[in-house]
């Protein structure tokens, strides 16, 4: 049995690892960008993928196949981040179910929860979105006018978030050091900004480079089409944010989270120290984050 190593694996949609016997191989090449390219004389069967199609919902998708530092890459099929659970289908939470998913993380705020609350139970972890430098309740929405303000609306509450909710994302990646925690799922409204801000400092910390990272973080862009958003649209709309801006706001600036990446450097040492520093991780979590969820073993 073959495989297309998953280190070449890229982020895209249309990327899938296939495992296949030699004698049904007629021509098979391998790609950073679209996975596996093949032709065979009888079919192939799907191991993993990037994105989990359900019908309720869009942006839900598998942390593995990442490479790292070390020569290895994260582990599929453990760490999934997502939109908001409560969309779920009755035909979806069977597929959820055959996951075995053992916990749910839900970052949303108590509002979010109890007007959307998830079909299971989940562990909250309120993770709120803040500037650095102010309360979220003085932000004057109003009079943000273009799509850029609205983009660098996003950077300033991703980099108070490391701040402010760092407690919170130590007690997440901490929660997934043990491999009976797993598979885990974490998610927020969109699954964009509290949980792309996660995301990174999941794969940040076990060693995933940062172009791989913004990758990952802008594929919500592809997910979340503004048909998707309707809702997002119209609760930023009742704000009085301009519709310029806000469509900003539900973009995924690629600069913004390389800003908050940069920000875990410049204003917290780097990852190790943010995690061991502000998040509370202990250095033996950490270690043992990485020694669990980073393989060298292909396929």
């Amino acid at each position: 049995m073959r495989s297309c190593p998953e280190t070449m694996a890229g982020i895209e949609d249309i990327t899938r690892i296939y495992d296949f016997e030699p004698s049904e191989l007629s021509h098979a090449t391998c790609s950073p960008i679209v996975g596996l390219s093949v032709i065979l004389r009888r079919y192939l069967v799907p191991v993993h993928t990037r994105r989990l199609e359900f019908e309720g919902v869009e942006n839900f998708r598998d942390l593995g196949g990442y490479p790292t530092a070390d020569g290895g890459h994260t582990v599929w099929g453990q760490i999934f981040r997502s939109d908001s659970l409560h969309k779920l289908t009755p035909s979806d939470l069977v597929a959820f179910e055959r996951m075995g998913v053992r916990i749910v993380y839900d970052l949303r705020g108590d509002e979010e929860r109890a007007t959307h609350p998830n079909p299971f139970d989940s562990i909250q972890l309120a993770v709120v979105g803040q500037p650095r430098n102010g309360d979220r309740r003085t932000i004057d929405v109003a009079a943000f006018s273009a799509a850029s303000d609205g983009e660098q609306l996003l950077r300033d509450l991703y980099i108070g978030m490391l701040l402010h909710s760092a407690p919170l994302f130590g007690v997440l990646l901490t929660g997934f050091v043990e491999p009976t925690n797993r598979p885990a799922v974490f998610h927020c409204h969109a699954g964009k900004d509290r949980t792309g801000i996660a995301a990174a400092l999941l794969l940040l910390a076990v060693g995933v480079d940062r172009e791989t990272i913004l990758d990952d973080y802008e594929l919500t862009r592809r997910y979340r089409t503004p048909d998707h958003q309707q809702d997002s649209l119209a609760n930023l709309l009742a704000l009085g944010m301009s519709p310029e801006a806000a469509v900003g706001v539900m973009t995924a600036p690629r600069w913004a989270m390389q800003d908050a990446l940069d920000a875990i450097d410049s204003d917290f040492g780097g990852i190790d120290a943010y995690l061991t520093g502000p998040a509370g991780m202990t250095p033996s979590s950490l270690r043992e984050l990485r020694a669990s969820f980073v393989t060298k073993a292909a396929g």
